[in-house]
């Protein structure tokens, strides 16, 4: 059964950068001049690192998750192979019910009887002589 492969986002496409980029920067700049902020605080250093933690987790994000449309797909796939299953373990009960197989009762012969006494009798002695 050929399994369809997930699309992803190529690594090298460029990632779409925020809308609210520009806004965020201009918010760091008015809490930095508030604070009195040089450009090389540990603070902003921190920040940056930590955004370059998040582009990078961005991308490992993107990378693995598939799309809808192939979430989409797999899902119609599923529906599509379970009202197969369905339509054919339907037909096998059918022909299961028409076949009265199985219903001839056998009865054991005397030498299974003989046996089956002969192995419940020695394992009776075995277990009074040693276990008890």
């Amino acid at each position: 059964m050929n399994k369809p492969q997930p699309r992803t986002a190529p690594i090298d496409e460029p990632k779409p950068k925020p809308g609210f980029d520009a806004e965020f920067q201009a918010v760091i700049e008015e809490w930095r001049k508030r604070h009195r902020l040089s450009e090389d605080d540990a603070v902003l250093l921190c920040l940056e690192l930590f955004r370059i933690h998040q582009d990078h987790w961005d991308r490992l994000q993107r990378k693995e998750m598939p799309s809808f449309e192939d979430f989409r797909e797999n899902l119609l796939r599923l529906g599509e192979i379970v009202a197969f299953f369905q339509r054919h373990s339907s037909t096998l009960l059918d022909e299961l019910r028409q076949h009265r197989g199985g219903q001839v009762w056998i009865p054991p012969t005397v030498t299974a009887i003989l046996l089956a006494i002969g192995a419940a009798l020695g394992a009776g002695i075995l277990i009074g002589r040693f276990l008890l």
